[in-house]
């Protein structure tokens, strides 16, 4: 399956939660508002810190959903790798198994390597 289409899944399963439940989806849209409101440091890279944590959690459907992100708000090949790096430091061999697929889904989502 592409992360174009893990991407569209995971969106469609958020959208079903949000439906089921929508106050606490509510209030949860409302905490990732505010931890990505304009600040000191941009969108890109907390978008790739949210992703290192994915990696360190072991969330695949985060990690495709944020490294989307990562790239939608401009982040380059190069500074996901330096990101990613620092996961694996932190988790070890899980981490990189999970930040293999963080890269994959980055170069995949734009169609390749940039």
């Amino acid at each position: 399956m592409s992360a174009q289409q893990k991407l569209a899944e995971i969106n469609a399963r958020a959208a079903t939660l949000y439906k089921a439940d929508g106050k606490t989806m509510s209030a949860f849209r409302g905490l990732m508002v505010a931890a990505n409101r304009e600040g000191k440091v941009g969108h890109a890279m907390k978008e790739m810190i949210v992703t290192a944590v994915a990696i360190g959690r072991g969330c695949e459907d985060c990690i495709t959903f944020h490294t989307s992100e990562a790239r939608a708000h401009g982040a380059s090949r190069e500074e996901f790798l330096e990101v990613l790096a620092v996961a694996i430091e932190m988790s070890g061999g899980p981490g990189t198994v999970y930040a293999a697929k963080a890269l994959a889904a980055f170069d995949e989502l734009d169609g390749g390597p940039s």
